[in-house]
């Protein structure tokens, strides 16, 4: 029998995007664990997501007190570890990955190492832009394995990238197989992709949906992971996917989307071994704004749901 899907969110209001950080009403821990509970219902816990961002060996000290600070509250989270130095030390990024999963690895869910590393255009909002990214991706990933062993850890370590517009053409999948050769590969637990069709790039037609998706996974499949030597035995988790609203993108829509995308990821789980979903985000950074990355929750900013919670929830107690 094949497995349920696994569904996962990242519960705060905060976004990046290329101009900067979208940021509304402050957080409300207890509305969260609210609305989470809420949108679980009694099945599987939601795997719950975070981001912590290093920016060179100066921030180790406190990105590893914020880490703590995370863990310290009992919840497996899926933490990512965002590489954003400008320096481009890959050694003591390296070490420092290490170090998580030293000091953590018992209590993480998974260890995401890089964001988005072969995003380039986006600036700081994804790891592509800070010099040694790929490197960054390869050697943490190999030093995360490594104390994963060595301390008996239980967290998943993996990447997490976007689409290539070319997968065929890409020289990222090219440059990830020769730093990283067979030890990366079995250094995986999961591959990661964070897709957001009919959001970035082309409008796409709800009609088209499916296809695109399909299209997406299958290219990340048999084309990106073939080409970095990572086999089909690794699972794919899809890290991140949302759709925002707002002026021409309505509430309604947003819902049906979220559902199209879903169903089409759980019918294809079985044969491009897809284990996750995960959703960005549960309330929109300030429903006033009319930016799409203010407005990527199923929640409003005031932790009133949008329609898409309601099919969300249904579609978690049905498919999880």
């Amino acid at each position: 029998m094949t497995a349920p899907l696994i569904f996962g969110v990242f519960p705060l209001g905060i976004a990046g995007g290329p101009d900067g950080i979208a940021v509304g009403p402050p957080d409300d821990f207890e509305a969260i664990g609210r609305m989470v509970r809420e949108l679980q219902g009694e099945g599987r816990a939601l795997l719950p997501r975070i981001y912590v961002l290093w920016s060179g060996a100066d921030s180790t000290a406190a990105v590893h007190s914020q880490i703590a600070t995370l863990t310290a509250g009992g919840i497996p989270w899926d933490l990512v570890l965002c590489y954003r130095d400008p320096g481009g030390d890959v050694a003591a990024w390296a070490a420092f990955v290490a170090q998580v999963v030293q000091r953590h690895g018992r209590r993480l869910s998974a260890v995401q190492v890089t964001g988005e590393p072969n995003l380039t255009w986006a600036g700081a909002a994804a790891d592509g832009a800070f010099p040694g990214a790929l490197d960054a991706m390869v050697e943490g990933v190999l030093a995360g394995a490594a104390a994963k062993r060595e301390t008996g850890g239980s967290a998943a370590i993996g990447f997490a990238v976007v689409p290539d517009i070319d997968p065929a053409v890409s020289d990222f999948w090219t440059g990830v197989h020769k730093s990283g050769g067979p030890s990366f590969a079995a250094a995986l637990d999961y591959a990661g992709i964070d897709v957001y069709p009919d959001v970035f790039g082309p409008r796409v037609s709800l009609d088209a949906l499916p296809g695109t998706v399909e299209r997406l996974l299958r290219d990340f499949r048999e084309q990106a992971l073939v080409t970095a030597g990572i086999p089909a035995t690794v699972p794919i988790r899809i890290c991140e996917n949302g759709w925002p609203t707002g002026p021409g993108r309505p509430e309604e829509q947003q819902a049906v989307v979220l559902e199209t995308i879903i169903r089409t990821v759980y019918r294809l789980r079985a044969e491009l071994n897809v284990t996750h979903w995960q959703l960005f985000t549960l309330r929109d950074a300030d429903s006033s704004k009319d930016d799409l990355f203010h407005r990527f929750g199923v929640l409003r900013s005031d932790y009133s749901p949008k329609p898409a919670f309601h099919s969300l929830r249904r579609l978690i107690a049905e498919l999880g």
